[in-house]
């Protein structure tokens, strides 16, 4: 995995385009965002979201193009990432963005 772009999102929440093609083939070249912000909910678990800790959420795009759309909107703030839940790595934390 590699970073290919950095951002912060106008709420201060720190967000990058990650590339993971090169280890798994069957992921499109550079279709995640993983953001780091502080969670809205807990949830059971040592490795869960905690209310108010940072955690990072990540998001599953079908294009680097997708996913570039979606960086930029989330750093104009036009989006939030409440928005793209469809696109959550693990939906049931849903509730946390």
């Amino acid at each position: 995995m590699k970073v290919l772009l950095e951002g912060i999102m106008p709420n201060g929440t720190p967000i990058q385009i990650e590339e993971w093609n090169e280890n798994y083939s069957f992921m499109p070249y550079g279709s995640t965002i993983a953001s780091y912000p502080k969670s809205k909910m807990s949830h059971e678990g040592s490795f869960a979201p905690k209310g108010n800790e940072t955690y990072r959420f990540s998001f599953n795009f079908g294009s680097a193009e997708e996913t570039k759309t979606a960086f930029n909107e989330l750093l104009a703030g036009t989006k939030a990432l409440s928005d793209f839940k469809d696109k959550m790595y693990n939906p049931k934390y849903a509730d946390c963005i």
